[in-house]
């Protein structure tokens, strides 16, 4: 960019932490973070943050994540809460990911899909008791699980989806053809993750 005339910004920076991210590049984010206000007088906003809390939770470093939180010139917002909370998914990290949730559940107490993830991360850990605590919280708070939906045109025609749906006329005809994909997929060696709680089952 810099060769053919363009000065990077905040979005050009946005996009480089996230490729290390993506990446496992922790050492070239971190090298871009800082680069981007002491080269370019950047400052950086929230989304950098939390591209950076995502850098270092993709890669383990979960302590790096939460000491770079505490450092933020800023209070953290459910993106950045967010990020710690998958990496925790990941990382199997059920202490930290106590505390992100705690935090998630101030900030956007409606969003059913941390209540979810919390909840997986118990099950995963089998502290059934924390499974049970997140789902009391979500019937005192009156947050609904929403149903994943999926759109697909054909022929000029959307055709819509719900999970579990039966009420679409060739929904016979479709499930068929998903079951023969995943006995597909199965010859060539996925696994199914088994140890998710299903959505349904956190429907209150």
């Amino acid at each position: 960019m810099e060769e053919v005339g363009f000065r990077p910004d905040h979005i050009t920076f946005l996009h480089l932490i996230s490729a290390c991210a993506h990446a496992g590049k922790v050492e070239d984010g971190l090298r871009f973070f800082h680069c981007m206000s002491e080269k370019y007088c950047i400052e950086p906003r929230m989304e950098h943050y939390a591209c950076m809390i995502d850098l270092f939770g993709r890669a383990g470093q979960l302590d790096e994540a939460l000491n770079f939180i505490t450092d933020m010139p800023f209070k953290p917002d459910p993106g950045i809460w967010g990020a710690v909370l998958g990496a925790c998914r990941v990382h199997g990290n059920v202490e930290l990911a106590e505390l992100a949730s705690k935090h998630l559940f101030e900030l956007d107490p409606e969003n059913s899909g941390y209540y979810v993830l919390m909840a997986n991360i118990n099950a995963v850990a089998g502290r059934w008791e924390g499974v049970s605590r997140v789902r009391s919280l979500m019937k005192e708070k009156r947050v609904q699980k929403v149903p994943g939906y999926s759109w697909i045109e054909i022929n000029n025609n959307n055709h819509m989806f719900t999970s579990s749906d039966d009420n679409h006329p060739e929904s016979k005809h479709i499930y068929l053809c998903m079951k023969s994909l995943l006995l597909e997929l199965e010859e060539e060696g996925y696994v199914p993750k088994l140890d998710i709680v299903h959505p349904t089952e956190m429907n209150c």
